[in-house]
């Protein structure tokens, strides 16, 4: 799926899990369709079908508008097609910071997912420190981070911080914030 979100050309995609009905999908209303429940996406399919047909912007919608939401499928996709291993796109060492805010009334979530995903909107972190801050296993942290790279909602920051660390500390106050305390502890 990620390989086909960087296409840039408009593109329909069916996905087909065996023992279901076919997932449509229109990147360019960033919709899909599906006959069954999200709940019911198989976490490790041993099968899936998989067809892609480009098309243009002109073309007319292949379902009724508006559809369900991509950002949905995305991420129950990415919480379970790594299972806990890194997803094939991410570089091992990266930090990541959320871009924009997924919108998780749409999502079914955990308050540990949702502790991460706000520690993410406020500081760069790598797996690891995602996992250590939060008090969650790495292999929960990493299923978050692929989550939310698929849905394109995160950015690596592995450049950004090498430059972060290079530089001297600044003083810091008497008085400081919970995040100002977490960036001294994680040299960040």
């Amino acid at each position: 799926m990620h390989s086909i979100l960087q296409i840039p050309v408009p593109m329909f995609l069916r996905l087909q899990p065996e023992g279901f009905g076919p997932i449509v999908i229109d990147f360019r209303h960033h919709a899909f369709v599906w006959g069954a429940s999200l709940a019911s996406f198989p976490s490790n399919p041993q099968t899936v079908y998989v067809e892609t047909e480009p098309t243009t912007y002109e073309e007319p919608p292949i379902f009724l508008l508006p559809g369900v939401d991509l950002d949905r499928l995305l991420w129950v996709m990415g919480l379970h097609s790594f299972q806990d291993a890194r997803a094939f796109w991410l570089r091992p060492n990266d930090s990541f910071r959320l871009l924009r805010w997924p919108d998780l009334a749409g999502l079914e979530h955990t308050f540990d997912q949702m502790q991460m995903i706000a520690l993410l909107g406020n500081v760069s972190l790598t797996v690891d420190e995602l996992a250590a801050t939060a008090g969650v296993p790495v292999a929960q942290a990493q299923r978050l981070i692929n989550a939310l790279s698929l849905m394109g909602v995160l950015e690596s920051a592995v450049e950004s911080r090498i430059a972060t660390q290079a530089q001297p500390a600044a003083a810091t106050s008497t008085h400081r914030s919970l995040f100002s305390r977490l960036r001294e502890k994680l040299g960040i």
